[in-house]
């Protein structure tokens, strides 16, 4: 059984600390020695990519754009008068990949509720518990930074709690979040004055449309909402790291700290009664499988798709324009309903793979949908058998310890996944999903993609960059995020926690960006598309909605 099993089988993955954990590719060779398995990049991959980045790192040198000038004493005095911080790779790659089009930005909302004769939070609130849970812990450390104007690094500034947040009127409809949402992903941000903003609200109940289950609470007698809207940019923090600062604010913090502590030390305690042959011999046939054979399946399936593959959308993308979004959030189901009927279907399936087809299954249905207008203007479009999907992975497992700093450890892999014959069954569809996404578990391929981006990052011009992110995602259509959540309601200052949705940045040539969570015993999807492709994302969601009961009325039968 995996490390990400385990975890899962302790309820780790639920402590809103995990993203996509499905697909980190954890296994228990990767810990012979009885350390702590929170690192997931063995031994000999880093010794492997030592050795590799020491050769690129010389071959790049030589390069034009690579040639240093040497700064006077006067200059480098003046540098070091300002505190520096090394930015992650993978946040130098979203600084250098993103386009005026396509900025690299993350945005979230949290939505709480609030009983008749309770006082909802406002922004003095909002500001007194960000300042004793955020500002004050060293790993958050990174929300008062910016990028230096020379490239590279963080800064330290010196701003105030209102140079980042606002207090605009409550949207009293769900078309007017959508537009904050949108304007939020769309709007640049300027990395080197923040990285980060948020703008908190307070409302009716059911105004903005943000709590799906609004009509529950006022028979509860909650009558009041507050939405706190909230972006930064990718090269600020990924998706785990949010997740760790949202639980840091919350009144349960301390309980989510102790809990993964507590099941790490457990873990860490099985692997170390295990005897020292069996963890080297798990070890070396380990590498030997999962490093050296799966690093060649997984470039050989990556080259495979970025030749023989197409994105069946591009055509419309060119027509419209990124800008222009559609956006909106839904219930899947209840977690023990989805888990019940995956189990049912295949062995080892995961959530993950139930989430791919049902998002296969809404591209299907949308392609048919463009397919249909345009057959009525004259316009002949070759109907595809599969598309491409991105899948992103965190590639610490989704695990952030409370000693550990926020950053981007992320990775991705594009996973093949078919459209339904006429004769076919959803079930079919999502068997042969999760046989897919099985082999990619097999490979190192995140870890790839986290390399190869590195070394475009640090040692690449950034036209090289944006190049390199639009061949490498093999003409993939749509990229997913699975982020874990909470098994029950948080509280930020006491205001229970009622919704967390998060929208993805999507990346130049994919129109798709999905991100399916779960809250408090429910999955929520949240979709973020480009319009000419996607023109009514309540729809979308809703094919996937329909897709799953078509799985789960087969799986019964």
């Amino acid at each position: 059984m995996s490390y990400t099993d385990r975890i899962k089988e302790t309820k780790l993955c639920w402590l809103g600390l995990a993203e996509d954990a499905a697909f980190s590719g954890r296994f228990p060779y990767v810990n012979w020695l009885g350390l702590n398995e929170e690192y997931s990049i063995s031994v000999p991959l880093v010794l492997g990519f030592s050795i590799t980045v020491l050769f690129l790192q010389r071959a790049a040198s030589l390069l034009p754009w690579s040639v240093k000038t040497h700064e006077s004493s006067a200059q480098r005095a003046q540098h070091t008068k300002v505190l520096r911080k090394q930015m992650t790779p993978i946040g130098k790659f979203a600084l250098a990949s993103q386009t005026e089009r396509n900025q690299s930005i993350i945005t979230f909302f949290i939505a709480l509720s609030n009983k008749l004769g309770h006082q909802p939070m406002g922004l003095s609130d909002f500001e007194k518990l960000w300042k004793s849970r955020i500002k004050s812990e060293k790993r958050h450390e990174r929300f008062g930074f910016c990028v230096s104007k020379t490239g590279g690094y963080f800064e330290k500034l010196d701003k105030s709690f209102h140079d980042y947040a606002s207090d605009p009127p409550h949207p009293d409809s769900v078309q007017q979040t959508k537009d904050r949402i949108v304007d939020f992903l769309t709007s640049p941000i300027d990395v080197h004055d923040k990285l980060w903003q948020v703008e908190l609200s307070r409302g009716n109940l059911g105004a903005s449309g943000t709590i799906l289950h609004s009509d529950e609470l006022k028979d509860k007698g909650h009558n009041s909402e507050t939405l706190a809207l909230f972006r930064n940019h990718h090269c600020l923090c990924d998706g785990v790291s949010l997740s760790a600062a949202v639980a840091d604010l919350s009144n349960e913090s301390k309980e989510l700290r102790e809990k993964i502590l507590n099941t790490v030390e457990i873990y860490k305690q099985r692997i170390l009664r295990t005897s020292f042959i069996r963890r080297a011999l798990s070890f070396i046939v380990g590498s030997l499988t999962y490093y050296i054979f799966g690093s060649i399946v997984a470039l050989t399936l990556q080259a495979w798709n970025m030749v023989v593959s197409s994105n069946p959308f591009e055509e419309f993308m060119k027509r419209g324009s990124s800008s222009e979004r559609s956006v909106s959030w839904k219930y899947l189901a209840s977690v023990e309903d989805a888990k019940r009927v995956t189990k049912s279907i295949k062995k080892g399936a995961k959530l993950n793979d139930l989430f791919v087809a049902c998002l296969t299954s809404a591209i299907e249905r949308q392609y048919e949908s463009i397919s249909k207008s345009n057959s009525r203007i004259g316009n002949k479009i070759k109907e595809p058998t599969s598309v491409n999907i991105i899948v992103t992975t965190h590639l610490r497992g989704g695990i952030i310890l409370p000693s550990e700093s926020i950053g981007n450890k992320i990775g991705a892999f594009a996973v093949t996944t078919p459209f339904k014959s006429k004769d076919g069954s959803s079930i079919k569809r999502l068997r042969a999903i999760s046989k897919a996404l099985q082999l990619m578990k097999r490979t190192p391929a995140p870890q790839i993609s986290y390399f190869v981006t590195s070394f475009i990052s640090y040692y690449l011009p950034k036209y090289v960059a944006q190049y390199c992110l639009l061949k490498f995602n093999c003409h993939s259509v749509a990229t997913i995020s699975n982020v874990h959540g909470f098994p029950e309601t948080i509280h930020w200052a006491g205001n229970p926690v009622e919704m967390i949705c998060a929208f993805l940045p999507l990346p130049t040539g994919i129109p798709i960006g999905l991100v399916v969570t779960s809250y408090n015993g429910r999955i929520i999807m949240s979709v973020d598309a480009d319009a000419s492709v996607v023109p009514d994302a309540d729809k979308f969601l809703q094919w996937m909605v329909e897709e799953y009961e078509t799985i789960k009325s087969e799986a019964s039968q």
